[in-house]
C-alpha cells in the first residue's frame, strides 16, 4: 500500500485507513494469536497504538534483505518485541534476493540490529517459528523428544558457536528429516 502511494498511485480505492488497520478490523483480536503477518514493513504511530491494545499476539515473520530491497524505513524490531510480538525471520522471494538463504537473512538482520546477540538471531529460525506454528513443544530445539530436524554445518573453533552458524556460507552440506538422515546430492 504505502510502497504504491510513494510511487503515485492513487491509493483510495484502497480505503484510507492503514493496511493494519484495515486487516486488524477483518480479523477482530480474538483470533490473531494464531497468525503469522508478514513483514508489517511500514508501521505508523497510530499502528502501534492499535498494536499495544492487541490481547491476543500474532507472530510476525519479517524478512529483512527483501525489506532492505525495497527501501522500507527501518524494521521496528525492538518496539514489537517490547509490546509481546513473536518475531520470526524468512526469506521472501527470489523477486527481491538473489537466494533464499537463511543465514543471509540472518546476517541482514544482524547488520542492522548489531546489539541483538547471534544466540537470539538463531532463535528467530528455530524456536519463534515453531512458537508461531504452535508446535513449540516439538520443534524448534534439539531435545529429547522432539522432532529429530536438524542440519549440521562445518564446524571451525569460536568462542561463539551461535555467530559461527550466523556466518556460514554455502550449501548445508548435512541435513536430518524425522530422524533421518537426508542424501543430499
Amino acid at each position: 500500500y504505502q510502497f504504491m502511494e510513494k510511487l503515485g498511485r492513487e491509493m483510495t480505492d484502497c480505503g484510507y485507513d492503514t493496511p493494519l488497520r484495515r486487516f486488524l478490523r477483518r480479523l477482530g483480536d480474538a483470533s490473531l494469536a494464531g497468525w503469522i503477518v508478514a513483514h508489517l514493513n511500514e508501521l505508523s504511530e497510530s499502528d502501534f497504538d492499535l498494536l499495544r491494545e492487541i490481547q491476543h499476539k500474532f507472530s510476525i515473520a519479517h524478512c529483512p534483505r527483501s525489506h532492505a530491497y525495497f527501501g522500507h524505513v527501518a524494521f521496528q524490531f525492538e518496539r514489537l518485541q517490547r509490546l509481546g510480538f513473536n518475531v520470526c525471520l524468512g526469506t521472501d522471494s527470489l523477486a527481491s534476493n538473489d537466494d533464499l538463504s537463511l543465514f543471509a537473512e540472518m546476517r541482514a538482520f544482524q547488520k542492522q540490529f548489531p546489539k541483538v546477540p547471534a544466540e537470539r538471531i538463531l532463535e528467530m529460525v528455530t524456536m519463534n517459528p515453531a512458537r508461531a506454528l504452535r508446535q513449540e513443544n516439538e520443534l524448534g530445539r534439539i531435545e529429547r523428544g522432539f522432532l529429530a530436524d536438524m542440519i549440521a554445518l562445518p564446524f571451525t573453533t569460536s568462542e561463539n558457536v551461535y555467530q559461527t552458524i550466523l556466518n556460514f556460507v554455502g550449501k548445508v552440506p548435512w541435513f536430518m528429516l524425522h530422524g533421518r538422515t537426508v542424501a543430499i546430492h
